[in-house]
């Protein structure tokens, strides 16, 4: 518990120092936040991705007379519900109507002080961590009817490559898509040669939101996991060969620690294209870093250069929203992306200026065109634009540069 008036001085230096703080860069989600009504807009994304400095732009640009307080403070340690009920006066007595709130998920309490203040009217925007967030998402196994009447979850994401253009003042190219790729998508953390800060960044990612966030005890095994998914980027896996590839005595705790990983903001696993969830359960997924200069830097090995160009390609169409699956047949297809109206596009990423390379991506990305019944095809290249017509398919090659700043 904290005193009411430590919790009002806290606030108000608080707001004081947010108050004086750089706005910092602009980002995509900006213009997609919703308009507050009722329900609690909660942003989170991987550490490091930026949700509260997002946070401070929102209060500098459009509600510098919201209320705010920060629980990611060590000054908050131990705030718990009854201290709820000594905030809710402090912000009732300020009168305002638009509470801003960084980390309100490490408070005991929050979703009903949440639930509370909306149904008084108030508008809410809050960072959470990834975690959290997933609970919050509709297709989440742990999310309540509750939760999807009264809080909207958006995931913000590490620098697209458009904000990255932004950040770096560099304009498109095959060179600078090469820098992305090896720099990384981090705000803060894209000053060239900067590997031991990301290290220090996967560390506290893996120590504090998969260690601590998952009740791990077994923190070798985990951490033994974590780096066999970074360091095999664009690579199918499967919890049972994982499991005999590490030695692990039970594939129980491989998924568990899988599913650490993807909680915690580290990686994305895709599954096969299936109507047929026993199909899709079967069959291995593949595993995509967050980061490739953070698997890079991670990494017991150098990484094929083609599966961090996959990995960075796979990023970008997360990132704007697609619902991403992979085929398997006639070499396979990379991506089988679907958006929010159910068009689908059948994408491969080629990085080498290998004809035979590039005729087994054709193969492959056919073969996807005629099960998904699509009529487009692209091939991600780093530099060929190219369009060819392969049985009554349109099949382009755009080059990364393009292909990122366009779609």
């Amino acid at each position: 518990m904290i005193p009411k008036n430590s919790i009002e001085q806290i606030v108000i230096k608080q707001i004081k120092a947010l108050s004086e703080q750089s706005i910092g860069q602009a980002r995509d989600i900006e213009n997609r936040l919703p308009y507050l009504t009722d329900r609690v807009l909660l942003i989170g994304g991987t550490r490091g991705s930026g949700s509260t400095t997002l946070l401070g732009r929102l209060f500098h640009n459009d509600y510098p007379e919201a209320w705010f307080t920060d629980f990611d403070d060590p000054r908050m340690a131990g705030f718990d519900s009854l201290d709820f009920q000594k905030l809710d006066r402090l912000i009732e007595d300020s009168g305002k109507g638009t509470l801003l709130f960084n980390r309100i998920d490490l408070a005991e309490g929050w979703t009903d002080f949440c639930i509370q203040k909306i149904e008084q009217g108030v508008k809410i925007i809050s960072t959470v961590s990834l975690d959290t967030l997933y609970d919050f998402l509709p297709d989440s196994r742990n999310s309540q009817d509750k939760k999807q009447r009264f809080f909207t979850p958006m995931r913000l994401y590490p620098l697209s490559y458009g904000e990255y253009l932004q950040y770096t003042r560099k304009s498109g190219s095959e060179q600078t898509i090469n820098e992305y790729m090896l720099r990384g998508t981090f705000p803060g953390m894209l000053r060239p040669e900067n590997a031991e800060a990301l290290r220090q960044l996967y560390t506290e990612i893996v120590n504090r939101d998969a260690i601590i966030a998952g009740g791990i005890r077994d923190h070798n095994t985990l951490q033994r996991v974590l780096l066999h998914l970074m360091t095999h980027t664009g690579e199918s896996v499967t919890a049972n060969k994982l499991r005999d590839q590490l030695r692990i005595k039970a594939v129980s705790t491989v998924a568990e620690h899988m599913s650490c990983a993807e909680r915690a903001g580290l990686v994305h696993f895709v599954s096969i294209l299936s109507d047929n969830p026993a199909r899709q359960a079967v069959n291995p997924r593949k595993v995509y870093a967050t980061d490739t200069a953070m698997a890079q830097a991670v990494s017991w090995k150098e990484i094929d250069k083609p599966k961090l160009f996959e990995t960075l390609v796979f990023n970008h169409l997360k990132r704007s929203g697609y619902t991403i699956h992979y085929t398997n047949e006639l070499g396979g297809c990379d991506f089988i992306a679907t958006d929010s109206d159910g068009t689908t596009l059948c994408i491969q990423s080629c990085y080498d200026d290998d004809p035979d390379c590039m005729q087994t991506k054709i193969e492959g990305l056919t073969h996807a065109l005629a099960t998904t019944q699509s009529r487009r095809g692209i091939i991600v290249t780093r530099d060929l634009s190219d369009q060819i017509e392969v049985d009554g398919h349109t099949i382009e090659s755009i080059d990364a540069d393009s292909f990122m700043s366009d779609f």
